[in-house]
């Protein structure tokens, strides 16, 4: 199904359903931001400005979730690839400011992950693409100058 965010009012059979979903959703999306933001973020920023660092990671991301879209039984199986794709990208570059401000914390991407990933909104995709590009496009205005330096580029990465 093409995504429809008003198809449903509620998209689960019970709220126990509901509840599991949310807590695997708490785990899944953001337990990737240690990866995605924790390492592979610093480690570009090392050598790319942060929005090429931001976009770079945002079409590794879009490929790694690739696999999900030739799997029948997935969410993504119903959907477009390339929607998603360009959505990663957009999504990333959002991201990459709030890393930088909050000096290398995973805690906000981690949150927005989780936000996008959140099962209790229906699918919207890929509609939900224009407007992560649009708010991509207004992220690197309002941010230019961090977006395009290296000296407020977080390089570390995370330990744990």
């Amino acid at each position: 199904m093409k995504g429809n965010l008003f198809a449903e009012p509620f998209p689960f059979s019970s709220v126990q359903t509901a509840m599991m979903e949310l807590g695997l959703t708490t785990i899944k999306g953001p337990i990737e931001e240690f990866g995605w933001r924790g390492l592979a973020l610093p480690l570009l920023q090392r050598k790319f400005v942060p929005f090429w660092a931001g976009s770079i990671l945002g079409v590794i991301w879009g490929f790694w979730h690739l696999p999900a879209f030739l799997l029948s039984g997935t969410p993504q199986g119903a959907w477009s690839f390339t929607p998603f794709f360009v959505g990663s990208i957009a999504l990333s570059v959002i991201v990459t400011p709030l890393f930088n401000a909050s000096r290398g914390s995973i805690l906000l991407p981690a949150l927005f992950h989780f936000q996008c990933n959140n099962p209790i909104w229906t699918d919207a995709q890929p509609y939900d693409t224009v407007f992560f590009a649009a708010a991509a496009i207004l992220v690197v205005l309002v941010n230019h100058k961090a977006m395009f330096r290296k000296p407020d580029a977080v390089t570390e990465v995370i330990f744990l």
